[in-house]
């Protein structure tokens, strides 16, 4: 808790107690005003003395009430300054979020892509085995050309997404994108060197 929060409470706390005790001043003095009997020069005397102190506590009452009031205004302007701080976060808060979704979508759509991609892999690894002829090399070759292109494509998208979180501030999603990136590099690599082998061949 900080000075201003201890300090701020306290304030409310002495102006509503100085109003409380003039309050009771008042009180005391206007009965002393209302019972005193207007029967002799002593009691009419009194009486005057009373109301000319009932003037005086009321002017301090009412100072004491303009301390409450302020007070009370301090507390409610500090309340609306960090309202204000608040609201601009809370704003700030859905424009983040808003943004890390679709950078997460496109994560996701990278993700989709890729898993696309390995089924290929995986049906060109299969068609390799059974190839027999130069007629099957030269239809994996063509099939490897595509996949190759593809797997360029995707990795760009990737290094696109990577580059978007790290511009954003998302470093999780720039780090996963580079990942894939560099997976998808690495197996491209690996495709290029098949690709060149059926061709030799």
């Amino acid at each position: 808790m900080s000075k201003r929060e201890k300090q701020e409470p306290t304030q409310l706390g002495m102006a509503a107690e100085g109003v409380e005790e003039e309050l009771r001043r008042f009180e005391a003095l206007a009965d002393t005003v209302l019972r005193t009997p207007l029967d002799s020069e002593k009691n009419l005397e009194r009486a005057s003395k009373a109301l000319r102190e009932v003037a005086e506590s009321d002017e301090r009452l009412v100072a004491q009430l303009q301390k409450l009031v302020a007070a009370v205004g301090g507390i409610r302007d500090r309340q609306q300054e960090h309202a204000r701080g608040v609201n601009a976060r809370a704003e700030e808060l859905q424009a983040r979020t808003q943004a890390f979704q679709g950078l997460l979508q496109r994560y996701a759509g990278l993700g989709k892509s890729a898993s696309e991609l390995n089924a290929v892999v995986q049906d060109i690894a299969a068609r390799k085995q059974k190839a027999t002829s130069s007629e099957d090399n030269r239809a994996l070759a063509a099939s490897l050309e595509q996949l190759l292109e593809r797997m360029g494509q995707v990795a760009e998208e990737a290094q696109g997404l990577a580059t978007s979180a790290t511009e954003q501030d998302f470093g999780d999603i720039a780090r996963q994108a580079d990942s894939l990136r560099q997976q998808l590099l690495s197996a491209r690599n690996k495709m290029s060197l098949l690709q060149k082998g059926l061709a030799a061949s």
